[in-house]
Protein backbone atom coordinates (compact mmCIF):
# COMPACT_ATOMS: atom_id res chain seq x y z
CA UNK A 1 0.00 0.00 0.00
CA UNK A 2 2.94 2.05 0.93
CA UNK A 3 4.74 2.07 -1.82
CA UNK A 4 2.13 1.55 -4.74
CA UNK A 5 -0.45 4.28 -3.40
CA UNK A 6 1.51 6.27 -0.69
CA UNK A 7 -0.81 5.39 1.52
CA UNK A 8 -0.41 4.06 5.25
CA UNK A 9 -3.12 2.23 7.02
CA UNK A 10 -3.90 1.29 10.28
CA UNK A 11 -2.31 -2.27 10.81
CA UNK A 12 -4.40 -5.45 11.95
CA UNK A 13 -4.42 -8.99 11.44
CA UNK A 14 -7.91 -8.68 9.55
CA UNK A 15 -6.44 -6.10 6.76
CA UNK A 16 -3.45 -8.38 6.66
CA UNK A 17 -5.49 -11.60 6.06
CA UNK A 18 -7.51 -10.30 3.72
CA UNK A 19 -4.26 -9.13 1.57
CA UNK A 20 -3.07 -12.07 1.77
CA UNK A 21 -5.72 -14.00 0.87
CA UNK A 22 -6.26 -12.05 -2.55
CA UNK A 23 -2.77 -13.41 -3.20
CA UNK A 24 -3.43 -16.78 -2.21
CA UNK A 25 -1.72 -16.90 0.94
CA UNK A 26 -2.84 -17.32 4.42
CA UNK A 27 -1.37 -17.09 8.17
CA UNK A 28 -3.42 -19.87 9.12
CA UNK A 29 -2.13 -23.62 9.50
CA UNK A 30 -4.53 -26.27 8.09
CA UNK A 31 -7.42 -27.26 10.41
CA UNK A 32 -6.19 -30.60 11.06
CA UNK A 33 -2.92 -29.57 12.11
CA UNK A 34 -2.33 -29.77 16.03
CA UNK A 35 0.53 -30.75 17.94
CA UNK A 36 -1.60 -32.72 20.48
CA UNK A 37 -3.31 -35.16 17.44
CA UNK A 38 -2.37 -39.05 17.36
CA UNK A 39 -3.13 -40.26 13.76
CA UNK A 40 -3.47 -43.90 14.82
CA UNK A 41 -5.77 -43.12 17.50
CA UNK A 42 -8.03 -40.86 14.87
CA UNK A 43 -7.81 -43.54 12.81
CA UNK A 44 -9.20 -46.29 15.43
CA UNK A 45 -11.51 -44.09 16.75
CA UNK A 46 -12.88 -43.01 12.86
CA UNK A 47 -13.34 -47.20 12.12
CA UNK A 48 -15.34 -47.34 15.35
CA UNK A 49 -17.21 -44.29 14.62
CA UNK A 50 -18.35 -45.55 11.04
CA UNK A 51 -19.05 -49.17 12.33
CA UNK A 52 -21.33 -47.69 15.40
CA UNK A 53 -23.12 -45.26 12.72
CA UNK A 54 -23.61 -47.75 9.59
CA UNK A 55 -25.17 -50.39 12.64
CA UNK A 56 -27.71 -47.54 13.48
CA UNK A 57 -28.90 -46.88 10.14
CA UNK A 58 -29.66 -50.45 9.38
CA UNK A 59 -31.41 -50.51 12.25
CA UNK A 60 -33.71 -47.48 11.11
CA UNK A 61 -32.05 -44.55 13.28
CA UNK A 62 -31.67 -41.02 12.31
CA UNK A 63 -27.99 -39.76 11.92
CA UNK A 64 -26.64 -36.79 11.80
CA UNK A 65 -22.82 -35.81 11.89
CA UNK A 66 -23.56 -31.75 14.05
CA UNK A 67 -21.79 -29.11 14.73
CA UNK A 68 -22.14 -25.01 15.65
CA UNK A 69 -22.01 -22.72 12.59
CA UNK A 70 -21.75 -18.63 13.01
CA UNK A 71 -22.19 -16.48 11.01
CA UNK A 72 -20.40 -12.61 10.87
CA UNK A 73 -21.41 -9.26 9.77
CA UNK A 74 -18.67 -6.97 10.00
CA UNK A 75 -19.65 -2.99 9.06
CA UNK A 76 -16.83 -0.86 8.30
CA UNK A 77 -16.44 2.84 8.47
CA UNK A 78 -13.39 4.40 6.75
CA UNK A 79 -12.28 7.94 7.16
CA UNK A 80 -9.43 9.64 5.29
CA UNK A 81 -6.95 11.97 7.18
CA UNK A 82 -5.26 14.37 4.72
CA UNK A 83 -3.51 17.00 6.52
CA UNK A 84 -1.93 19.35 4.58
CA UNK A 85 2.22 18.26 4.06
CA UNK A 86 1.41 14.66 5.61
CA UNK A 87 0.93 11.25 4.22
CA UNK A 88 -2.76 9.94 4.04
CA UNK A 89 -3.84 8.18 6.62
CA UNK A 90 -6.88 5.90 6.72
CA UNK A 91 -8.25 4.52 9.53
CA UNK A 92 -11.44 2.10 9.84
CA UNK A 93 -14.09 1.76 12.13
CA UNK A 94 -15.18 -1.99 12.79
CA UNK A 95 -18.63 -3.25 14.16
CA UNK A 96 -18.94 -6.96 14.20
CA UNK A 97 -22.85 -8.93 15.28
CA UNK A 98 -22.81 -12.55 14.41
CA UNK A 99 -25.32 -14.84 14.59
CA UNK A 100 -24.48 -18.90 15.99
CA UNK A 101 -26.68 -21.94 14.43
CA UNK A 102 -26.45 -25.55 15.54
CA UNK A 103 -25.93 -27.74 11.89
CA UNK A 104 -27.19 -31.15 11.88
CA UNK A 105 -26.49 -32.85 8.25
CA UNK A 106 -27.74 -36.40 7.94
CA UNK A 107 -26.18 -38.72 5.67
CA UNK A 108 -29.39 -39.53 4.17
CA UNK A 109 -30.53 -35.94 2.96
CA UNK A 110 -27.37 -34.67 2.74
CA UNK A 111 -28.08 -31.16 3.59
CA UNK A 112 -27.54 -28.97 6.44
CA UNK A 113 -30.13 -28.47 8.66
CA UNK A 114 -29.89 -24.87 10.67
CA UNK A 115 -31.55 -24.01 13.91
CA UNK A 116 -30.56 -20.67 15.49
CA UNK A 117 -28.89 -19.71 18.66
CA UNK A 118 -30.14 -16.91 20.48
CA UNK A 119 -27.47 -15.29 22.46
CA UNK A 120 -24.02 -16.80 23.91
CA UNK A 121 -23.25 -20.31 22.69
CA UNK A 122 -23.76 -21.65 26.77
CA UNK A 123 -24.91 -25.09 27.44
CA UNK A 124 -28.25 -24.26 27.94
CA UNK A 125 -28.37 -23.15 24.03
CA UNK A 126 -26.41 -26.62 23.26
CA UNK A 127 -29.42 -27.97 25.08
CA UNK A 128 -32.55 -26.16 22.84
CA UNK A 129 -30.68 -27.15 19.28
CA UNK A 130 -30.89 -30.60 19.64
CA UNK A 131 -34.31 -30.32 21.33
CA UNK A 132 -35.63 -29.00 18.11
CA UNK A 133 -33.85 -31.12 16.02
CA UNK A 134 -35.85 -33.98 17.62
CA UNK A 135 -38.89 -32.21 17.39
CA UNK A 136 -38.80 -31.97 13.52
CA UNK A 137 -37.42 -35.44 12.72
CA UNK A 138 -39.75 -38.38 12.28
CA UNK A 139 -37.05 -40.99 13.51
CA UNK A 140 -37.88 -42.78 17.09
CA UNK A 141 -33.77 -43.02 17.63
CA UNK A 142 -31.39 -40.42 16.96
CA UNK A 143 -27.71 -39.71 16.49
CA UNK A 144 -25.90 -37.03 16.79
CA UNK A 145 -22.36 -36.88 15.99
CA UNK A 146 -20.39 -34.22 17.97
CA UNK A 147 -16.87 -32.63 18.32
CA UNK A 148 -15.53 -33.06 21.81
CA UNK A 149 -16.38 -29.58 22.39
CA UNK A 150 -16.46 -28.43 26.19
CA UNK A 151 -20.20 -27.59 26.33
CA UNK A 152 -21.15 -30.97 24.85
CA UNK A 153 -19.30 -32.94 27.77
CA UNK A 154 -21.41 -30.50 30.77
CA UNK A 155 -23.19 -32.74 32.98
CA UNK A 156 -26.33 -30.30 32.78
CA UNK A 157 -26.56 -32.07 28.93
CA UNK A 158 -25.19 -35.15 29.02
CA UNK A 159 -27.80 -36.51 31.73
CA UNK A 160 -30.52 -35.13 29.21
CA UNK A 161 -30.00 -38.28 27.14
CA UNK A 162 -30.99 -40.69 29.89
CA UNK A 163 -34.41 -42.65 29.90
CA UNK A 164 -37.71 -39.99 30.38
CA UNK A 165 -35.20 -36.71 29.98
CA UNK A 166 -35.91 -34.20 27.56
CA UNK A 167 -33.33 -35.63 25.26
CA UNK A 168 -33.92 -39.20 25.48
CA UNK A 169 -34.42 -39.69 21.84
CA UNK A 170 -30.90 -38.68 21.01
CA UNK A 171 -27.86 -40.91 21.78
CA UNK A 172 -24.48 -38.72 21.05
CA UNK A 173 -21.29 -40.56 18.78
CA UNK A 174 -17.95 -38.13 19.56
CA UNK A 175 -15.47 -37.96 17.30
CA UNK A 176 -12.05 -38.19 17.62
CA UNK A 177 -10.20 -35.06 19.47
CA UNK A 178 -8.14 -32.73 17.60
CA UNK A 179 -9.94 -33.94 14.60
CA UNK A 180 -11.88 -31.51 13.27
CA UNK A 181 -11.19 -32.22 9.43
CA UNK A 182 -13.66 -35.49 10.82
CA UNK A 183 -16.71 -33.48 10.93
CA UNK A 184 -18.53 -32.64 7.49
CA UNK A 185 -20.23 -29.56 8.89
CA UNK A 186 -17.05 -27.75 9.36
CA UNK A 187 -16.15 -28.20 5.73
CA UNK A 188 -19.96 -26.93 4.55
CA UNK A 189 -19.03 -23.90 6.93
CA UNK A 190 -15.68 -23.42 5.67
CA UNK A 191 -16.51 -23.28 2.16
CA UNK A 192 -19.63 -20.66 2.83
CA UNK A 193 -17.30 -18.78 4.72
CA UNK A 194 -14.96 -18.80 1.88
CA UNK A 195 -17.38 -17.67 -0.38
CA UNK A 196 -18.97 -14.62 1.08
CA UNK A 197 -16.09 -13.43 3.43
CA UNK A 198 -14.94 -10.67 0.65
CA UNK A 199 -18.56 -9.47 0.00
CA UNK A 200 -19.80 -6.40 2.44
CA UNK A 201 -23.02 -6.30 2.92
CA UNK A 202 -25.23 -2.92 4.55
CA UNK A 203 -26.85 -4.70 6.97
CA UNK A 204 -26.74 -8.34 9.31
CA UNK A 205 -30.16 -9.57 7.68
CA UNK A 206 -28.67 -8.96 3.91
CA UNK A 207 -25.17 -10.85 5.34
CA UNK A 208 -27.18 -13.31 6.68
CA UNK A 209 -29.68 -14.09 3.97
CA UNK A 210 -26.06 -14.34 1.63
CA UNK A 211 -24.51 -16.73 3.75
CA UNK A 212 -26.82 -19.13 5.21
CA UNK A 213 -28.01 -20.62 1.70
CA UNK A 214 -24.02 -21.56 1.03
CA UNK A 215 -24.59 -23.58 4.22
CA UNK A 216 -27.95 -25.44 3.69
CA UNK A 217 -28.34 -24.78 0.03
CA UNK A 218 -24.93 -27.81 -0.37
CA UNK A 219 -25.79 -31.60 -0.94
CA UNK A 220 -22.46 -33.21 0.88
CA UNK A 221 -22.01 -37.03 -0.71
CA UNK A 222 -21.26 -38.35 2.78
CA UNK A 223 -22.80 -41.80 3.89
CA UNK A 224 -20.80 -41.93 7.16
CA UNK A 225 -18.70 -44.50 5.29
CA UNK A 226 -17.00 -42.20 3.11
CA UNK A 227 -15.39 -39.26 5.21
CA UNK A 228 -13.99 -36.03 3.54
CA UNK A 229 -10.17 -36.31 2.64
CA UNK A 230 -8.39 -34.48 5.33
CA UNK A 231 -7.01 -31.10 4.17
CA UNK A 232 -6.94 -27.30 5.01
CA UNK A 233 -10.10 -25.00 5.00
CA UNK A 234 -10.26 -24.17 2.13
CA UNK A 235 -11.13 -27.61 0.69
CA UNK A 236 -13.99 -27.83 -1.83
CA UNK A 237 -17.35 -30.18 -0.22
CA UNK A 238 -18.01 -32.78 -2.55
Amino acid sequence: MKILFDVEQHQSDSSHRLLLRLCGLSLELPDPFDGHRDEKAVTRRMAEVKTQVKALLDAGWEVCTADEVRLEHEAETRRMQPPKGQRTKLSVDRKKTSQSFFGALPPTSKKVKLYPIEGNRNTEQTILAPDLLQRETEAEKIAVVLDNARSHHARALTGLHEPGQLLERITTIFLPPYAPDHNPVEHVRNTAKNNTATIQHETPEETLDASAPHVTGRTVDYDSEHLPLRGTRDDPVP
